[in-house]
Order: C-alpha cells, then structure tokens, then sequence
C-alpha cells in the first residue's frame, strides 16, 4: 500500500473537518507536527543537501535535532540553481513541480523550489481558511458574491530545464480563478496583461468600482485598497466616463485591449447610478458606491496591521476583518478563524516548527513553546528547507488544542542598537501604541532610527493637525523607563507611506508585496518633511 503524507491525510478528512469542527485538527497538532517530521527526514536524508550538511540516513527527532544545521537562504542557492538546469535530488527525492519566486524584503529575487507535497501544503491552507469562512462569513456562499482578490501579477519565465518560475501568490490565486472565475470583479487575465503600476492601479480601482455588488476583498496588503480609493477620489468623473463608455483609459497592446474588452462592457446604468452619487456628495462614498461591502480578508499582523488599520477607518462599520494566513515564499504558517485577531493556530500539517528563544538557548518545537514568549520561527519543508530561520519574530498566545497559537510580530532586522541597549521592532510598536492611547495623537506609519546613540522617530500622523510634543513627552517617559533617550521626531507629510512604497516597487515588486521597513536609514527628504521636533 503506497504510504500517504500529512498533507495527503489531512486533504482527505477536510470534509470531516468541516463538519464536526476544525478544532479537531488542532487538537491532533502536536501528534501531526511529529508525523511532519518523519515524513520529511524520509523525503530528505538521501538527497544532495543532506550529504553535503551532514544529516544523511538519519532516522529519528533526535537525530534531527541533533545533526541538522540552522539554516539560511545562502545555504540552499547553489543547489536550486542546480535543480533548476537538472532535477536530480538536490532538496528531496520528490520532483520538483515549478520554482516560487520572492522578492520579499529584499530587492534581489529569492527562488525557492516546491515539490507536490509542499505545493498541496500550501493551497491545502488556503483551502481550509476559505472553507473556514464560509462557516464565519455566511455571504461567502451567496450566489451573488463579488470579491476583489489582490494579486501579483502572473507567469514570469521558465527554468533551464522547462519548469516554470512563477510568483507566490499568482499561483494560489490562480487555482482559485480556475474553480470560481465568475466571483472575481476581473478575469484572471488582467492579471497576465504588461502595463505600468500606474495603469494597473487605475484599472483595479476601475473593474472594483463597476462591480455594484462588489462585497468582499482580500488584500494582503490593505495599503493598497487604500490606493485603490485614492484612485477613485482622484478621477471620477473619467471612471465613470470609461464605465459608460466600455473603455479603459490606460496604456495597454492592442492585443491586450481587446482580451480585456471581453470582461468591461459599457454600462451606461451603473455610470447613472455613480454619476448621481458624485453630482450628490461631490465624491464617490465607499459605503454608497459598494452599499453590500462587508468582509475584508487582510494581514492584520506587524506594521502590515497598522496600515491595515489606517484604512479600515476610510471604510464603513459593518465591515468584518479577519487576517489573512501569517505566510511567506516558504510555506503558509498559519489560519485566522477569528474578527480583528492578528494572532492564529499553526497549520500543523503544513511543515515542522521550531522556536528560537530571543533570550538565548536551543530551538524548541511547539510543545515546548511558552504562552507570551516571542521566538525567531524554524520551519523545515516538503519542499526541502532544513531548520531554515525565517528571521520572522512571533509571540506566542496559548494554544488551541494541542497546536500553538502565534502572532507574526516582526522581522529580527527591526532592531535598534542604542547607546543604552537594544530595541526590536514590536517592543516599539508596544510602546507607540501605548503614547497614542495616551495623548489621543494617532499614528498612521512610524520608523526609528539612531541618531548619536538615540533612538530618533520618523511618523506620518493619521491628521495632518498633530501634537508633537504631546507625543514627543510620551514617548520620551517610555523611552526612560527603559533606560532609552529618544532623539528628535521627523513628522512627515501626509504621502510619505505612499513615497516610500514608490521606491521600493522594483524587481516586481507591489505595493501588495511590500513590508514597509521599520527601520529608516535615513531622515526623510525635506519636501517630505512638516516639522523636526525634539523637545
């Protein structure tokens, strides 16, 4: 009888699953974390990578744990280069399906190889969080559903040996426009067509806003559903004008256009309905144009989150968040079953994980883990990642069976050395937080920087009326507390995130690909720049 994987047993009982309650596959976490692993040692103790590091033929955990280096991308470049001209065993002794792209928080491609296992991992969670919402969010199954999924753009080239190269989050998304394309506000085709970001973002903002019944978005990065409004804010009157018309005001081929045609048929009723709402309110009110808009599918997590929540409040009330899985190029790590909860339980089938103690000592796996501890995240792959560090911060929030709930907090690069000690990135997120409770002074996107020993701020308030020094004296009282001297505070103007997204968008990269870092190298420019205050 041919052996079946986690991944392949699980996949079989989602049904079940769905029927008697996903806490059933949380409560077996720690027992399938264990499986994971064997199945995995099996796949990968024969192959080039394990030669190489010394761990071929191991059988057991604690030979794992033993033998089996921490692990970064370098460690695996030379091999995937090889895997990419021959397919011969390098990572596992499974075939190599197709290579993920990823720019991540780099600007210099990472190219990760992903075998039928990983790949059934990985399109298995976003299976379950979809299968998940259709219990949560009743509109889901709705005949009439509308969503606007965000989206890299797709295909980019082939491997040496023929295999395809293709972006992260395209290929989820494409095998869910394959099952449902009539859900979606535009074809799967505009997302192969070339154009500019600029043309791109009109476009999206273009097809969302003649989809009267739009009602549910997923977004990564919700920024970028706040340039989307900004788009419609900014040219009315010509959207409505293209929706009446059936054309797009962007630079595309020929060719292109007229593929594009099939799906934006002039609609002369919907460009009434808009045209009134403009002539009425002088804008294009979102609760009014969308008046069904009601989920929104986000990373809620990070600095992520706090830009999510910067456009949350451009949105209506009613509206219902739920974070989207916590995931990178490598793998999805967790699923969000819960409103306006950036923390999760792990998708224990989906690879092994261990947690790197920031106060020092050896890695543990997620039976060892401590409720309110923050870790650097280890996963090891289907797909032929070893103890591979992430270089991700979670904390941990209790459990959920037997399966660790975790909250991505930050990278390990979001980390500032002062004259008094070190800082990482949540630690001052907490206390960002903590001054804009107090002073009531809110804050749409911050980055820290030292300056002679000091922790310096740059901040985009969420008004443009803010109170430097009512937060300066704040944040300076929580600074002290911890032994820590803030420096000056940068306030910028209102399109600093937006500037900085700009000059990031390279190698492929979108608004809905970038993290925008935490750690500034520099002061702002000063046609960026409001006001310099420091006390």
């Amino acid at each position: 009888m041919e052996k079946k994987y986690v991944p392949e047993q699980v996949a079989e009982k989602l049904g079940y699953y769905y029927q008697n309650g996903w806490n059933l596959l949380f409560e077996a976490g720690q027992q399938m974390q264990d499986d994971v692993l064997m199945d995995i040692i099996s796949l990968g103790n024969n192959s080039a990578y394990a030669q190489e590091h010394g761990f071929a033929g191991i059988q057991t955990k604690e030979e794992f744990r033993a033998k089996v280096p921490i692990s970064e991308y370098i460690d695996y470049r030379k091999l995937i280069e090889e895997n990419m001209h021959e397919d011969c065993g390098q990572l596992t002794s499974l075939e190599t399906e197709y290579y993920l792209l990823s720019t991540g928080m780099s600007n210099s491609g990472k190219i990760y190889v992903e075998n039928r296992l990983g790949a059934q991992a990985r399109q298995m969670s976003i299976n379950i969080w979809n299968m998940m919402l259709t219990q949560l969010v009743p509109i889901m199954t709705a005949p009439d559903v509308k969503m606007l999924a965000v989206t890299n753009c797709s295909p980019l080239e082939e491997a040496p040996n023929g295999k395809a190269v293709r972006r992260t989050s395209s290929q989820a998304a494409k095998a869910l426009w394959e099952q449902h394309p009539q859900v979606y506000v535009f074809p799967y085709e505009f997302l192969e067509v070339s154009m500019s970001n600029d043309d791109r973002d009109y476009l999206t903002a273009l097809y969302t806003l003649k989809e009267k019944n739009f009602n549910m978005l997923f977004c990564n990065n919700l920024a970028y559903f706040g340039v989307l409004l900004d788009w419609i804010a900014l040219r009315p009157q010509q959207m409505i004008d293209d929706i009446r018309n059936g054309y797009m005001t962007a630079d595309l081929q020929e060719q292109d256009r007229a593929i594009l045609a099939l799906s934006f048929q002039a609609d002369a009723e919907r460009a009434d309905e808009l045209q009134a709402l403009l002539d009425t309110y002088g804008t294009l009110p979102v609760e009014k144009i969308w008046p069904e808009f009601e989920f929104v599918g986000a990373w809620l997590a990070g600095s992520v989150g706090r830009l999510a929540r910067d456009v949350m409040r451009r949105l209506p009330e009613n509206v219902r968040y739920i974070s989207e899985s916590y995931g990178a190029s490598e793998g999805m790590f967790n699923l969000p079953m819960d409103d306006n909860c950036a923390y999760a339980p792990l998708a224990p089938y989906s690879c092994y994980f261990e947690f790197l103690p920031l106060e020092g000592g050896e890695p543990v796996d997620m039976a060892g883990v401590k409720d309110g501890h923050y870790y650097e995240l280890l996963i090891t792959t289907y797909s032929g990642l070893y103890r591979y560090n992430l270089h991700d911060i979670v904390r941990v929030h209790g459990f959920t069976g037997t399966t660790a709930n975790i909250e991505f907090c930050c990278r390990t690069a979001d980390r500032w050395e002062l004259a008094q000690g070190g800082l990482y990135g949540y630690e001052l997120e907490q206390m960002v937080v903590s001054v804009e409770h107090e002073t009531g002074q809110f804050v749409t996107f911050y980055q820290g920087m030292v300056e002679n020993g000091k922790l310096s701020l740059v901040i985009q308030p969420f008004q443009p009326e803010f109170d430097a020094a009512a937060f300066y004296q704040a944040m300076q009282s929580q600074l002290q507390q911890n032994g820590m001297e803030l420096g000056s505070i940068y306030i910028t103007k209102q399109n600093y995130c937006i500037e900085l997204f700009n000059s990031l968008m390279q190698f492929g990269r979108t608004i809905q690909t970038i993290k925008l870092p935490l750690r500034a190298q520099n002061a702002p420019e000063k046609e960026l720049l409001q006001q310099i205050y420091n006390g």
